[in-house]
């Protein structure tokens, strides 16, 4: 699976569960993950999506482990089964 249907597969299904799935272009904040994942009553998740099989670069890797010893969920979503762990996460913390 590519990242751009990776990318809309992760839109389309935050979107049906009421949330918004924005696009993060940061200026200074070199390697942070492609998506912000914002749901209802405030909860955030950073998402990396990538092609099938790739890993995360270096600077990546670092920026995730920054996110979460802030204490915020991030997340590597490259492949259908990824995308549908994800996706069930999200709809646990939802119920």
């Amino acid at each position: 699976m590519n990242e751009k249907l990776i990318e809309k597969k992760l839109r389309e299904k935050i979107k049906e569960l009421g949330g918004r799935a924005e696009k993060f272009i940061p200026t200074y904040f070199v390697g942070a993950p492609d998506r912000i994942v914002l749901m209802p009553g405030g909860r955030v998740y950073w998402v990396e999506t990538k092609s099938t099989g790739d890993k995360l670069r270096s600077i990546q890797q670092t920026r995730k482990r920054q996110l979460e010893k802030l204490g915020f969920k991030c997340y590597k979503v490259d492949s259908k089964q990824a995308l549908d762990r994800f996706i069930e996460e999200v709809k646990k913390d939802v119920d």
